[in-house]
C-alpha cells in the first residue's frame, strides 16, 4: 500500500521509475529505511542484508508504479482509492514496467528470482512476491524489533539484548505475520 500511495510515489521519485531508465531512489529507501535495513558493510556494495544488485533488481520490480494527473488532482484523486485504507492509489503503467526480465537477487536473498508481470494483476503479484521475500528474512523482523525496543525501552542495544530480547521478539513478530501487538505485549510485559 505504501508503494502505491501517490504521495510516496512522488516523494521518493518512483513516479519516474520506468523500464528504460530505472530510478533506484525508492528501492534503496525501501530496503535501507523501511524494511530490512543495512547490516555491516562487508564489501563494496555489500551491506550484509542486501547488496547493490538487490537495489537494482528492486528498482526493476518497482518500475511502472506511478501517478497520473488525475490521481494527484484533489477532486479526481478519490476516484482511485485503496479498498482497505480508502486512501488514494497510484496506478500501474504496464508500458513503463519491466515486463521482460526476471529479477534475480543476490546471495542475501538466496539468489531468489521473481518472474516479471505483464498485466496489472501479475505486476501486483510480482510486487507482493518481492515484499514477501523481504519479510521472510529474519533480519527484517529483527530490524522492526530493534525499532520498537529503541522507542519503548532504550537506545543502547547490547549483544545480550540482541540475543536475549530482540531475537525472541523477532520470532514472535514473524510468527504473527508482522502483527506488532503480540510483540509489543511480550516486550512491555517482560521482566527486562
Amino acid at each position: 500500500r505504501m508503494t502505491t500511495n501517490p504521495r510516496m510515489l512522488v516523494f521518493l521519485n518512483n513516479n519516474l521509475n520506468k523500464k528504460n531508465s530505472p530510478n533506484q531512489n525508492y528501492a534503496r529507501e525501501f530496503l535501507e529505511l523501511f524494511t530490512i535495513l543495512k547490516g555491516p558493510q562487508v564489501g563494496t556494495g555489500d551491506y550484509t542484508n542486501y547488496t547493490e544488485l538487490d537495489v537494482q533488481q528492486a528498482a526493476k520490480v518497482f518500475t511502472g508504479f506511478t501517478t497520473s494527473t488525475a490521481v494527484l488532482d484533489k477532486f479526481n484523486r478519490l476516484q482511485n482509492v485503496d479498498p482497505v485504507t480508502n486512501l488514494p492509489n497510484g496506478i500501474i503503467s504496464i508500458t513503463n514496467h519491466d515486463t521482460t526480465s526476471v529479477k534475480t537477487f543476490s546471495y542475501a536473498f538466496g539468489g531468489a528470482s521473481i518472474n516479471p508481470g505483464t498485466t496489472e494483476t501479475t505486476i501486483q503479484a510480482e510486487l507482493e512476491n518481492f515484499i514477501t521475500m523481504i519479510f521472510n528474512k529474519d533480519e527484517t523482523a529483527k530490524a522492526y524489533c530493534r525499532r520498537m525496543y529503541r522507542y519503548f525501552v532504550g537506545r543502547n542495544i547490547t549483544t545480550e539484548i540482541e540475543t536475549g530480547v530482540i531475537e525472541p521478539l523477532s520470532i514472535i513478530l514473524k510468527s504473527n505475520n508482522y502483527n506488532i501487538l503480540p510483540t509489543l505485549t511480550a516486550l512491555l510485559s517482560s521482566k527486562h
